[in-house]
């Protein structure tokens, strides 16, 4: 059995074009998994070459019956967490999270050649980078957001979910790196020019991970309210349906944590796309008054930032795996993180108005 499909993800706001290589998995393997797991007679599996998330593929599955599911197949083992935050947010009606569906078991997630299988309902549309979203969508994001915090499921998950520590945990791996551009060569020519250009930014990128540090020391000794938050809730992850309803997608991440850790994404955000001050101000509409902190919003971009050189930088430097292309469009993303007016640029300038 072989599948794919012609899909591009774009960012417009950036010029950032990133299509994920394919695994070559096994499709046939793969629907024996869904006929046995979930009773589905399966006619068809198409890799879909969309997604920032390195460590997992996705397809759509049509059945003998005609109907549609996404499919993530994620390389070892879940997040569980990841999956029960979704279905227990479903389960007290919040209807705008895509939820996982259920195995002939009773689980949301299956183990099939190597890795996990998890399977959600088919949705037609488009992600809000490439749709956009209407006023009403806007609104709608709020006021979902706002349930989601105020869920009350912090204490059903405390203990299973990673909590807010500003720790800056993928510190480690940026400075694991840069310490490699100082004694290693890449045959590589793309990895040779990205180690080029992390070299010639290197004292910057050394004074980011030590301002964000000495932001996360302050943080930690200051107390503040924690709720349930996605952790990763930029345009990629919010599905715009052709019938108009919005659903928010990619749980892999779920973190007890400040609010601010999801406002990351609409203030004054560039992650994925520009949120505009006027969709800025629809999304409070919906989510009504808040006070964000301007401290904690800075170091949460800086962290975005940091965790996001560091994996781009373990794909295009140390994954032998990745072809040309996909490492060349990961290095230009990386790239525009440090052009003038670029996010790191822009990481400390913070209008935060009253709420």
């Amino acid at each position: 059995m072989t599948g794919s499909v012609d899909f591009q993800t774009d960012d417009p706001s950036a010029g950032i074009n990133i299509t994920r290589d394919d695994p070559g998995l096994d499709l046939d393997t793969i629907a024996a998994c869904l006929d046995v797991q979930y009773g589905l007679r399966v006619s068809s599996v198409a890799f879909l070459p969309l997604g920032y998330d390195l460590n997992a593929a996705v397809y759509k599955v049509i059945t003998e019956g005609g109907t549609n599911y996404f499919l993530k197949f994620r390389f070892g083992p879940v997040n569980e967490s990841g999956l029960l935050v979704p279905w227990a947010l479903s389960e007290r009606g919040i209807q705008n999270v895509l939820a996982p569906l259920k195995t002939r078991s009773g689980e949301l997630w299956c183990t099939c050649d190597g890795g996990s299988l998890v399977l959600y309902p088919f949705i037609t549309g488009r992600n809000a980078i490439d749709a956009g979203m209407t006023d009403d969508q806007w609104r709608e994001f709020g006021s979902t957001l706002r349930a989601i915090h105020a869920s009350g499921l912090v204490e059903e998950f405390r203990g299973r979910l990673p909590a807010e520590t500003f720790a800056l945990p993928s510190a480690a791996l940026v400075r694991r790196i840069l310490d490699l551009m100082e004694t290693s060569d890449f045959e590589n020519a793309v990895a040779a020019r990205f180690a080029a250009f992390w070299r010639e930014h290197a004292a910057r990128i050394h004074q980011m991970v030590a301002r964000a540090e000495s932001l996360g020391r302050r943080l930690q000794s200051r107390s503040f309210d924690h709720v349930l938050c996605h952790a990763d809730i930029h345009a990629a992850n919010i599905l715009v349906g052709d019938d108009g309803r919005i659903h928010l997608i990619d749980w892999d991440g779920p973190l007890i944590a400040p609010r601010e850790r999801d406002l990351l994404f609409v203030v004054g955000s560039r992650i994925a796309r520009v949120v505009e001050p006027r969709e800025e101000d629809l999304f409070f509409m919906g989510y009504g008054p808040v006070n964000i902190d301007p401290e904690m919003l800075v170091y949460y971009r800086y962290e975005r930032i940091v965790e996001d050189l560091g994996e781009i930088g373990r794909s295009v430097l140390l994954d032998p795996n990745p072809s040309d292309r996909m490492q060349a469009e990961e290095s230009r993303l990386a790239r525009s993180f440090f052009a003038p007016g670029g996010d790191i640029d822009h990481a400390e300038v913070v209008t935060v108005p009253d709420r």
